[in-house]
């Protein structure tokens, strides 16, 4: 004998229920759904179609189970949400760079060359914060289940300072101030020298980023200069500036790891005198790496910075 629609939905919900609690559900739902088909039966409808209407209107089977169970259909719900998100952002904003300059150091000891270094660094960031999400979410999630309570990381303390008005024309003076005499200490090294041999000032850069590498790098100061001041004109941030400064960024990122990646950074004569004093191939290596994590990580703070503005400014 075919099951009707109704029964058919009876036992698709007290299926996913205790088995002390299914008789009880399944007379409940029994009246219920006979009440309901019933008074759409007396408004007019036929049996066929006041049975299906009255299904449908109940919902699905497994949502229906879950409030008589009682049991929560989210992963992490309301009560740990926040507690999660802030634990989840100190999380991935620590361990991950850590695991990074930490796997590319032991990476550069062994004598690696930049492009494997830099590789294995990225693909140990993005496993621990693969596995910190994983095991996070997870232990919120048992949490969850078991009712467990936890004390709450917010205290009154930690309310912030009502932020002052940033992107003014203080800040940007400061930063047109820092562009101008990073122009000028990169031609003063070009033409006089910043490293002293003991005999003569020689340059700290190497010859072969002149003319062309050099030149690429004040178009991108160029640009950071003219960044500043139209956003110093707005003081505000639009999606407009955040483009820019995500292309600022990544030009930023590309051109350093261009010239780190390729050697051409230090003056070769200054790498053989770091040599004479001991500081060996290796210790350049790892300085090297620990110099393209800091830039990377400035430019990826500066766009979340602009991001950040973006929503609080709308």
């Amino acid at each position: 004998m075919t099951a009707t629609l109704t029964e058919r939905y009876i036992e698709a919900t007290v299926r996913r229920l205790p088995a002390t609690a299914q008789d009880d559900v399944r007379r409940e739902l029994e009246a219920s759904i006979a009440d309901a088909v019933e008074a759409r039966i007396e408004q007019g409808e036929s049996p066929a179609e006041a049975e299906h209407a009255a299904l449908t209107e109940l919902g699905d089977p497994a949502v229906l189970a879950s409030g008589f169970a009682d049991r929560p259909l989210h992963l992490i719900g309301p009560r740990f949400y926040l507690s999660w998100m802030r634990l989840m952002k100190i999380l991935l904003w620590t361990l991950p760079p850590l695991a990074a300059v930490g796997g590319a150091i032991g990476h550069a000891v062994t004598g690696a060359g930049f492009g494997t270094v830099f590789a294995e660094a990225i693909v140990l960031a993005i496993s621990v914060a693969v596995h910190t999400a994983f095991w996070t979410t997870l232990i919120f999630a048992v949490i969850e289940r078991t009712g467990a309570e936890l004390p709450s990381m917010w205290t009154v303390d930690q309310l912030p300072e009502v932020p002052e008005k940033e992107g003014g024309w203080t800040d940007a003076i400061a930063s047109l101030v820092f562009l101008a005499l990073a122009a000028g200490a990169f031609v003063w090294d070009a033409l006089r020298g910043f490293v002293w041999t003991g005999e003569a000032w020689i340059p700290a850069l190497s010859a072969e980023l002149w003319p062309w590498w050099m030149a690429a790098l004040f178009v991108i100061m160029a640009a950071e200069a003219v960044f500043v001041v139209i956003r110093a004109k707005r003081r505000r941030w639009t999606t407009a500036l955040v483009m820019w400064r995500i292309v600022l960024a990544t030009l930023v990122v590309s051109w350093s790891a261009t010239v780190l990646g390729r050697g051409i950074v230090l003056n070769t004569d200054v790498v053989q005198l770091l040599a004479e004093r001991g500081v060996g191939s290796d210790v350049l290596g790892i300085l090297a790496i620990l110099l393209a994590a800091a830039i990377f990580a400035g430019a990826v703070w500066s766009v979340v910075v602009a991001a950040a503005g973006t929503r609080r400014d709308r």
